[in-house]
């Protein structure tokens, strides 16, 4: 927690992104709020929700809250904590943010910003937490990226079948993400060293493309990361 001090000032910005686990960041985030006086227990002008995956009727359920006054205090916070946001829960996201309530204060934790809209980051200050993770996403992803073709879909199976009875889950769709991301990391050294390779430019194209296609509700992760497996 004490960390956060440097992280956020006594006088709050309106929106704040978050890079850090979700389960354990919200509830340090809490504990940090609660200790310098921002929110008190049970207060009804403090909200904490936890989601594997943010959907369109969870950002309703926001959005009716931050349309209300405050009951107990000036000051209210909103903490959430999420693996997985889709498109239409963060384009309501970004019309809570565009016209926020007076002194009313928002944090969205996520393990990495890069799934956001850039018109959200830009409205909002991205703070980041130690994340424990990114070296498992990293090991995963050099492995992936070592592999064939046939390995690698072998590779994408293995973590279907991990997620088996949630497939269309948020915590399946944030490990393709971070999977994604880690790739594109380490072909966008190789692609700094030679902006010429036409092929490097598409890999890192159909990266970009697939991470978009993921946030789509209903998209197929499976068929998403094969693709990526068959044209690295």
């Amino acid at each position: 927690m004490n960390s956060f001090k440097d992280l956020f000032p006594e006088n709050l910005y309106h929106s704040y992104i978050v890079e850090g686990d979700p389960e354990s960041t919200i509830i340090n985030l809490q504990e940090f709020l609660k200790s310098r006086d921002d929110i008190g227990d049970h207060s009804p002008d403090f909200i904490c929700q936890s989601y594997e995956s943010f959907a369109i009727a969870d950002a309703s359920y926001i959005k009716e809250w931050h349309s209300k006054k405050a009951i107990t205090s000036e000051k209210r916070i909103c903490i959430i904590g999420a693996k997985f946001i889709n498109a239409e829960a963060e384009q309501s996201l970004l019309k809570i943010i565009e016209e926020p309530q007076v002194n009313t204060h928002f944090f969205l934790v996520v393990p990495n910003a890069s799934i956001l809209l850039d018109t959200i980051l830009s409205r909002t200050h991205t703070v980041k937490v130690a994340n424990g993770e990114e070296s498992i996403f990293k090991k995963r992803a050099e492995t992936f990226i070592k592999e064939t073709p046939a390995s690698r879909i072998e590779l994408v199976a293995k973590l279907i079948d991990e997620n088996k009875n949630n497939e269309t889950s948020g915590g399946l769709r944030f490990q393709a993400i971070e999977l994604i991301n880690e790739i594109e990391k380490s072909f966008y050294k190789k692609f700094k060293a030679d902006k010429n390779n036409k092929d490097m430019q598409f890999i890192l194209d159909e990266l970009q493309n697939s991470r978009m296609y993921l946030s789509t509700p209903g998209a197929s992760v499976k068929i998403i990361l094969e693709h990526i497996a068959l044209v690295l």
